[in-house]
């Protein structure tokens, strides 16, 4: 329905700007899918924003990235590539044209590829978890070797995707997505620093109706569904480990949607999610699953969420409330017995997002819970051993919020900060106890499809009863992204 109303409208545009009249097609009809919910005012922007011989190639690529156009119909407002003819004393015979053929499943669904091609520089002032990605800092004095201080440069938060829709299948629309990165690890070699492995991010298809949707597969947790805005934590989310949960699960989920007024929408979602609890050997590599403390609770993980949007001046107010519960098993041995503790995982979380103007937007998350170590809540400490504190779970709270600005055309900038706290009294000593993040990042949009970044991190971790261990370090990323 979209592509077509895009065709009609451009070719209007066209007629209209053979005959020397100044409308712009392509900016009437985004506005148009703008005032429709169809595209953000983000993407009105973008469109705006671009030449007036690109504006038809950005709008186009904007709705194939949201799956609304399939590559057929991407392809018809793609000019004929110029072919190339060899000199020859002879007259030229024409090159054999080659159709270019769709991409598509067993089942003709058109198949779509996007991706982002990525690369990162850094520079850190202090030793962290993670070089590229720093989480958190670790303790003051910790690294003897000079490595709290290092620079680098990586491409592994790359990521590829595939896309595939089908349109009338049991009176929805069928929608699947396959999605990975370059995350998964390092190659065991000398030259292996830079030979990345491949890590699953999503598998899912989904059923759309005009007010329910049913999807199976691994997808975004509905448990604290957003993240701050950045290319230099792309792979992980920004703020993870200091006040954003996120994980990506195997889920089954339904979605339940109405309008009680033209510009209000409620959204109800309800899953039941793999009940892994964050507790996975990192440090081994194994080609069999072992049950972990959820898997060991004998049922899913449940979450629920309920969201609010509120449409004013064509902008999107949304607010959400979600839920997460888990039951799972804690065991261990004491004086050679083995011993089981209940672990009951649990948590609920606030979610905003307020764009007060096309200007300025407001976005954030409040949680509070135990045992939520799958989403990187007090990660790797989220349940203590059996015997000792946090044995049935360790209780944190935290959360993050973010102000981005949107200046004046191609350029944004986004300030936040995020803090997480465990319950100090569930912690053994030396633990992670607090950890805080200021983070600002300058994005510009040279076109839709090439973007660079510069970000600014300060972390800031404290140990329990270690005040001497407490580090603060920065992190400084530039970021170079082409997206397709």
């Amino acid at each position: 329905m979209i592509g077509r109303l895009l065709i009609v409208c451009l070719c209007i545009g066209a007629a209209v700007h053979a005959a020397d009249t100044p409308a712009d097609s392509a900016v009437e009809l985004a506005r148009i899918l703008a005032a429709k919910g169809t595209i953000s005012a983000a993407d009105l922007a973008a469109v705006t924003a671009a030449s007036a011989a690109d504006r038809v190639g950005a709008l186009v690529s904007i709705l194939q990235q949201k799956g609304l156009l399939t590559d057929t119909e991407v392809a018809r407002f793609r000019p004929n590539a110029a072919r190339p003819t060899v000199a020859t004393a002879k007259p030229a015979t024409p090159a054999p044209q080659i159709a270019e053929l769709p991409v598509t499943t067993r089942e003709h669904s058109a198949v779509s590829l996007y991706g982002t091609l990525l690369l990162n520089a850094f520079y850190n002032t202090a030793a962290t978890n993670i070089q590229d990605l720093p989480l958190f800092a670790t303790k003051q004095g910790s690294d003897a070797t000079g490595g709290d201080k290092n620079f680098g440069m990586t491409a592994r938060q790359t990521r590829l995707g595939l896309r595939f829709q089908q349109d009338n299948v049991a009176g929805a629309k069928l929608t699947g997505q396959f999605e990975f990165d370059l995350f998964g690890g390092k190659t065991p070699l000398g030259n292996g620093m830079d030979m990345d492995l491949f890590r699953l991010r999503m598998a899912l298809g989904r059923l759309d109706w005009k007010h329910a949707a049913f999807e199976a597969g691994q997808d975004w947790s509905i448990f604290a569904p957003l993240n701050p805005t950045s290319l230099a934590d792309f792979a992980i989310p920004e703020f993870s480990a200091s006040g954003n949960p996120w994980i990506r699960l195997p889920q089954v989920r339904a979605e339940f949607k109405s309008a009680p007024s033209e510009s209000t929408r409620l959204l109800w979602q309800i899953a039941a999610l793999d009940p892994n609890m964050g507790d996975y050997p990192t440090a081994t590599f194994s080609t069999s699953r072992q049950p972990g403390l959820g898997e060991r609770g004998r049922m899913p993980s449940l979450e629920s969420r309920v969201a609010l949007t509120d449409r004013h001046a064509d902008r999107d107010f949304t607010i959400g409330l979600s839920g997460h519960y888990g039951r799972g098993k804690n065991f261990g041995t004491l004086n050679g017995v083995t011993v089981f503790a209940p672990v009951d995982s649990w948590g609920i979380a606030l979610d905003y997002s307020l764009p007060f103007s096309r200007f300025f937007t407001l976005t954030g998350e409040a949680f509070e819970g135990r045992a939520l170590g799958i989403f990187s809540v007090t990660s790797g400490e989220a349940v203590g051993a059996v015997g000792g504190v946090g044995a049935h779970g360790v209780e944190s709270r935290g959360g993050w919020m973010q102000g981005q600005f949107n200046p004046v055309k191609r350029w944004q900038v986004n300030l936040a900060y995020g803090i997480e706290v465990p319950n100090a009294t569930q912690l053994a000593v030396g633990s992670r106890w607090r950890n805080q993040t200021y983070m600002g990042n300058l994005i510009y949009k040279l076109t839709t499809n090439v973007n660079f970044a510069w970000e600014y991190r300060r972390l800031i971790t404290d140990y329990r009863n270690q005040p001497f261990a407490t580090e603060r370090g920065d992190h400084f990323n530039m970021a170079v992204g082409y997206i397709f």
